[in-house]
């Protein structure tokens, strides 16, 4: 009978909930401990999910020589800390996006991580992009050369709604200090990781121009009590290779768009919506042989798929812990799209 792992939670709203009952579920891992901010929190999660160990300091997970993982899905302005206090302590983890909020946590971040060769050290940016059907769909498509060469991509995914009305205990992710922005912080791991792994990340940044960021739109002070994140912006990121890359985020805008991408290349270029949670259809723009434009919907095999982006993610890091994979998402590659959203903000 294979081990099952014995992992701590640190960190238990949504994801928190969302990773237990993953790992619960998987048969191949069970969670021993719980860490959250209040008392409350701990007993009320213990008993929903029948965790035997609960505390309102991580470090007492940290102490446990039985633990062999813990994920760390605590609000990302104490993903740093906690992170540096679980490399030091010799624990795997699962680290939530975005990574750290402040571009020096990251520094400090990386330079620890160079020093630690056994650990599995897994960044949470690769669950809805890099192990779900449609990555490397695409991903075949580029590969096959029909598009050329690829040298425009367009993105963009505007709501009205906010991060507080999609997640409504998550008040701090409308609080810069704590979250350290809104829509870009939000989904730009998820968007980077996706489109920058579709050409096996080898554009470099070279320029960010930021067109505008915008936080003026919405009064949410009758939701929460800080609302300083932004709600609409727009970039321009141009790399080495020569790629352009048009991308804006926002939430909290007075129109709606859905999260769509183009890619532009100068044989071919396709159309699509990278979440599992949209259309499978993959819009694919070329020339025929006698040189007409033609329009052909490819669709993706997803009948197969567990329709639950964090059953991948958690199987990928249990295999990993058992030596039959490496991180797909390693701090070091997650830094270098991180290090994207910074510069807009920077810019």
């Amino acid at each position: 009978m294979e081990k099952k792992f014995n992992i701590g939670v640190i960190g238990a709203g949504m994801w928190g909930h969302k990773h237990i009952e993953t790992l619960q579920r998987s048969g191949r891992a069970e969670v021993s401990w719980i860490a959250a901010k209040t008392e409350k929190t701990v007993s009320e999660t213990k008993e929903k999910f029948k965790i035997p160990k609960g505390t309102t300091d991580y470090k007492d997970i940290l102490k446990d020589p039985d633990v062999d993982a813990v994920i760390i899905t605590s609000p990302p302005y104490t993903h740093a800390e906690i992170a540096i206090d679980t490399i030091n302590a010799g624990k795997n983890f699962v680290l939530e996006k975005p990574m750290v909020i402040k571009r020096s946590e990251m520094k400090k971040l990386l330079a620890l991580e160079k020093k630690t060769k056994n650990l599995v050290i897994l960044e949470a940016s690769c669950r809805h992009t890099r192990l779900q059907p449609k990555f490397e769909f695409i991903k075949n498509i580029i590969k096959s050369g029909k598009l050329g060469e690829i040298y425009y991509i367009h993105h963009n995914h505007l709501t009205q709604g906010t991060f507080v009305e999609y997640n409504p205990k998550g008040q701090w992710g409308m609080n810069k200090k704590f979250a350290g922005g809104g829509p870009f912080f939000d989904w730009g791991a998820y968007d980077l990781s996706f489109h920058l792994g579709l050409l096996d990340d080898k554009p470099c940044i070279k320029k960010v121009s930021s067109l505008f960021i915008r936080n003026d739109l919405r009064d949410l002070s009758s939701l929460v009590p800080v609302a300083d994140v932004e709600q609409h912006g727009v970039a321009m990121l141009e790399f080495d290779t020569g790629l352009k890359y048009y991308y804006e985020r926002g939430g909290g805008v007075h129109c709606e768009t859905a999260n769509e991408t183009r890619i532009y290349g100068t044989k071919g270029g396709l159309k699509f919506s990278f979440p599992t949670w949209e259309s499978n259809d993959v819009e694919f723009f070329y020339i025929d042989p006698q040189g007409r434009p033609v329009k052909e919907i490819l669709k993706i095999p997803m009948q197969d798929y567990c329709n639950d982006d964090n059953v991948p993610f958690i199987d990928h890091f249990l295999d990993c812990l058992e030596k039959k994979a490496k991180p797909i998402m390693p701090l070091s590659l997650a830094a270098k799209h991180l290090d994207i959203i910074f510069r807009i903000f920077e810019n």
